[in-house]
């Protein structure tokens, strides 16, 4: 049996536990839209999320190696490639996302953008309104407010075909869950991108967390307070 080896750092795992939970808990207090108190936490809840996202996308290009959208970003060739080994039941192991797994990363971190983006123009001129939604027209606060009324059942769909990969890799032998708890893979010497991301650092990049961190924060405080 192969050792497993380091490939996510603990802020990457967080970040993909977190979604969950705040995806339940804005869609629950987005139903309680007459409750003034419900309103409120959605929307730190939405500040808490927009934080996480801005962190994501910078640590995709200054974090760990299986962090970065450059490890696992590929072209349509590889895209065929591998799709076409899954669906002859002889998946290419990776030891990051595959190539397949980053489209979705990507897909899944737009969705969530622009939700959170229409959110930031959204006004129900009752008791929400978004903190950009007095920098535009009439015309786009609707425009965006509709979608981000509708969109969520979008980004709905696109966790129910996650759910289904995740499960199919199951069957294929992968199991890709554990490793999101862990961190930790089992080393495929035959792995298309072993050299990208490996070896992980020894030690976690302090400083580049922390620079990352105040940055997403202090955007989100900007945004929200200014």
């Amino acid at each position: 049996m192969k050792d497993d080896v380091k490939v996510w750092d603990w802020s990457i795992r967080v970040f993909h536990w977190s979604l969950p939970i705040l995806l339940f808990l804005l869609w629950f207090s987005a139903t309680q839209s007459q409750n003034f108190d419900a309103i409120e936490h959605h929307m730190i809840l939405a500040q808490i999320l927009l934080g996480l996202m801005i962190y994501r996308v910078i640590w995709g290009f200054v974090g760990t190696p299986a962090a970065r959208f450059s490890r696992f970003i590929t072209g349509p060739a590889t895209w065929w490639v591998y799709a076409s080994a899954l669906l002859k039941r002889q998946p290419i192991h990776y030891l990051g996302h595959n190539p397949l797994g980053g489209i979705m990363v990507i897909v899944l971190l737009s969705a969530l953008g622009f939700q959170l983006t229409t959110g930031l123009f959204t006004n129900d001129d009752i008791l929400f309104a978004g903190p950009l939604s007095n920098s535009v027209d009439r015309d786009t606060v609707r425009w965006m407010s509709r979608w981000h009324k509708n969109f969520f059942d979008w980004i709905l769909i696109l966790v129910a075909l996650h759910l289904t990969a995740i499960a199919l890799y199951k069957l294929l032998g992968e199991g890709l869950v554990k490793a999101m708890f862990t961190g930790k893979k089992p080393m495929i010497d035959s792995a298309p991108d072993k050299e990208k991301v490996l070896p992980a650092p020894e030690s976690f990049p302090w400083i580049r967390f922390a620079i990352t961190v105040a940055i997403a924060a202090s955007t989100v405080y900007y945004l929200f307070h200014f």
